[in-house]
């Protein structure tokens, strides 16, 4: 019998929500602005994808509400 596979998304599975409700297609339209404010230059993709998901998880953690 095959082994039942879990679905890993990349989420944090330690309960941090915020970062695990970021929508992808939001994120990766974020991250194409940042490319595109620096002048659409190439190698730093990385880069953009890390602080388009920073703003993100920012912005994110400001709208939930504090307990």
């Amino acid at each position: 019998m095959a082994k039942a596979r879990r679905k890993d998304n990349g989420a944090p599975q330690n309960g941090d929500t915020a970062a695990a409700t970021i929508n992808r297609d939001v994120l990766a339209q974020r991250a194409y602005e940042l490319y595109l404010a620096r002048g659409a230059q190439d190698g730093r993709d990385l880069d953009d994808w890390l602080a388009a998901e920073r703003e993100l998880q920012e912005r994110r953690a400001l709208q939930l509400p504090r307990q």
